[in-house]
């Protein structure tokens, strides 16, 4: 396996020229946040919009992020390097993390993984959330909130810890009780490792490196998947972003919203399966709602804003609508708000076993 060098920072930058090499070409690579993370959610009847009323907001998105491989012709080269980066901070235009140099000229295969294992401190990562996240083995660590001026919490009855003087303001469909939350933070550390690859853009693979020239890539971290209602696959991949089932996770009514709540409640007991689609998930079985909250973390990675990578080597399409990834084409994102997923079927995922992690 050829292996080459690769460094923290823009090879150009370091030479003060514009490659490195005058026989190969360099590659950087970067890693952008999508503009949900650093912007947010609004509520909305758009397609991009939360459909149920709530507004979304994180504090912080950090995810390891590394192990670059790219392949041409035979040829197998890596930056093996993981950094855990805070999304939230990243710039506009993306960070700068890892340089390829000297690469043959050709269009090469572009792979990549979220995990634990091995990870570095990124720049914009505070100590205390390295410790955390390092000592928890987690690939992610997210922290926002929810909030509607008429929000409620409506935790599912057998399960509730309804604190004393609460008082409910109505009832759900599945009849549990609801009581006044305008505002829900949450915290989700989780452990959701997952290569990606290999990527393409609109049907063409990879990147192109051109001989005596430095060129770069994308790495882009979609942060809205959690709110997906379903794993969407093919080209029946229209889903539409609801937030209530986080509201209805506060079991004990204190505002928030931790991993321990989550593993209490099956996704049964919040997600309504008319509106809910759980076939084609990565993870199987869906036995709790971290574990749904794992699966969708595992679809989150993407190539050049919307380009797709293959999920632990199975294909999904997440029929994205258009967010601000003007950089990397103009793509077409039709509203599949409505559509039927019925398509999706209770698809085999049991050989991504992911284990039981805190």
């Amino acid at each position: 396996m050829k292996k080459l060098a690769y460094f923290w920072g823009s090879c150009a930058a370091l030479a003060g020229i514009t490659a490195c090499s005058s026989e190969g070409g360099d590659l950087d690579v970067l890693v952008e946040a999508e503009d949900v993370i650093t912007d947010g959610i609004q509520a909305g009847s758009e397609t991009e919009n939360i459909r149920d009323g709530w507004n979304v907001e994180f504090d912080k998105y950090l995810v390891a992020i590394g192990k670059i491989d790219i392949q041409l012709d035979g040829a197998d080269v890596e930056a093996e390097d993981v950094y855990l980066v805070d999304l939230k901070q990243v710039p506009q235009q993306g960070t700068m993390l890892w340089s390829l140099l000297d690469l043959d000229e050709g269009r090469w295969d572009f792979s990549y993984a979220t995990t634990h294992e091995g990870m570095q401190q990124g720049e914009n990562v505070a100590d205390a959330d390295f410790e955390e996240v390092t000592e928890n083995e987690w690939t992610y660590k997210i922290e926002g909130h929810i909030n509607q001026e008429e929000g409620v919490s409506c935790p599912p009855t057998a399960l509730a810890e309804i604190p004393e003087g609460s008082v409910e303001v109505s009832v759900n469909d599945r009849g549990d009780s609801c009581y006044a939350a305008a505002e829900v933070s949450f915290s989700i550390g989780a452990q959701a490792d997952t290569n990606f690859g290999p990527c393409e853009v609109d049907g063409l693979p990879g990147v192109v490196v051109t001989a005596g020239q430095a060129s770069s890539t994308t790495l882009t971290i979609h942060g809205d998947h959690i709110f997906f209602n379903g794993f969407p696959a093919g080209s029946e991949g229209g889903v539409i972003r609801l937030a209530q089932w986080l509201a209805d996770a506060d079991l004990n009514l204190d505002g928030k919203v931790d991993v321990e709540e989550l593993k209490k409640i099956a996704p049964s007991d919040l997600l309504d399966p008319d509106v809910y689609n759980l076939g084609g998930s990565p993870i199987t079985p869906l036995d709790n709602m971290f574990t749904y909250v794992q699966a969708q973390l595992k679809t989150q990675g993407h190539y050049q804003g919307e380009g797709e990578c293959p999920v632990d080597g199975v294909e999904h399409d997440h029929g994205h609508d258009d967010h601000d990834h003007d950089d990397h084409g103009d793509e077409d994102h039709d509203d599949h708000g409505d559509e039927d997923h019925d398509d999706h079927g209770d698809e085999d995922h049991d050989e991504h076993d992911h284990g039981d992690e805190e």
